[in-house]
């Protein structure tokens, strides 16, 4: 696969860069940036892997135009907050961003699978798919991917699991109002309800630290990028692979489980070659279904909001 960030130099970007790269995920990468002598500085960085890591083409421009031909472009391009700036501020510069990268992709390349990364990723990705006119299997956004990195790791870690044997989804929006699907999280296939030793407020307590855990690491480090860039590595793998993959990416739901709002949630999606190939036949519960109705509510009114202002 031929793969392209534009925002390749910032911390995101990098760090999905590195991820790529080591896995091997594609067999060319482009990173676009404005910042030129960091993106070179990085190019070096990642070039020097190769030797290990074996034959990468690593290409640079300071151009969106370069993603023509890529099969995935990737955009975690955005603005942070800043500590006098209000949610909507942030959200029309970062629209601003997402905007511009669409109109470049809509001109040079109209076959590739647009992949949104930036915050609110939610409103970003509904942005870029009713900007780019792209089917909407086309549209992708890491939405709750990350989030049910971590939660999983968390949940590894409090109880003493292997983290790998724990499946547990975070759907909804990327922000307050996600829902955790405790109905279908296990352990080694076994129900959380099954197992002795977990309880409902270990559960939650887990919960709350995984909701939280994106501003922490703002204030810790500035913001987070590991996480990340392996949640960015799930996706990538389960198109390149067409493996079917249930992945809980931000998309447009069609109808989905009865949200036909004009928005973008995470749920259980199917991610192969062709980006999103349908949505797993999941049963929630009503409490469960009814929080991913008001996350699907939320993002939807946030949309108008940008579109008003």
């Amino acid at each position: 696969m031929r793969i392209a960030i534009i925002g390749g130099a910032g911390r995101v970007g990098v760090s999905a860069a590195f991820h790529l790269l080591t896995e091997r995920l594609c067999r060319q990468l482009v990173l676009i940036d404005i910042m030129e002598d960091l993106l070179k500085g990085e190019r070096e960085d990642l070039l020097q892997c190769t030797s290990v890591i074996g034959r990468i083409d690593v290409l640079t421009s300071a151009s969106a135009e370069a993603c023509a031909g890529c099969d995935v472009v990737i955009i975690p391009a955005g603005s942070r907050r800043k500590p006098d700036q209000s949610r909507l501020d942030l959200i029309k510069i970062n629209v601003g961003i997402i905007d511009s990268a669409i109109e470049t992709i809509k001109r040079v390349n109209r076959d590739c699978i647009i992949f949104i990364v930036s915050n609110p990723v939610d409103v970003l990705t509904l942005r870029a798919y009713i900007r780019s006119g792209f089917h909407h299997t086309r549209v992708i956004g890491l939405g709750n991917v990350v989030d049910s990195v971590r939660f999983r790791s968390y949940l590894a870690e409090h109880f003493n699991w292997e983290p790998r044997d724990v499946t547990a989804f975070l759907c909804g929006e990327h922000g307050d109002s996600m829902v955790p699907i405790w109905s279908n999280a296990s352990y080694a296939g076994i129900q959380f309800k099954n197992l002795t030793g977990v309880n409902v407020k270990q559960l939650e307590e887990v919960y709350q630290k995984t909701r939280k855990t994106g501003a922490e690491m703002i204030r810790l480090k500035g913001g987070a990028s590991w996480a990340v860039g392996v949640a960015i590595a799930e996706v990538i793998r389960a198109i390149a692979f067409d493996q079917k993959r249930i992945l809980p990416v931000s998309s447009v739901p069609m109808g989905a489980y009865g949200i036909n709002e004009m928005t973008c949630i995470s749920l259980p999606t199917i991610v192969g070659h062709s980006g999103i190939e349908g949505y797993a036949d999941m049963k929630f519960t009503k409490e469960e279904l009814d929080g991913l109705r008001q996350s699907a509510k939320i993002v939807a009114k946030t949309y108008q909001e940008v579109e008003k202002a």
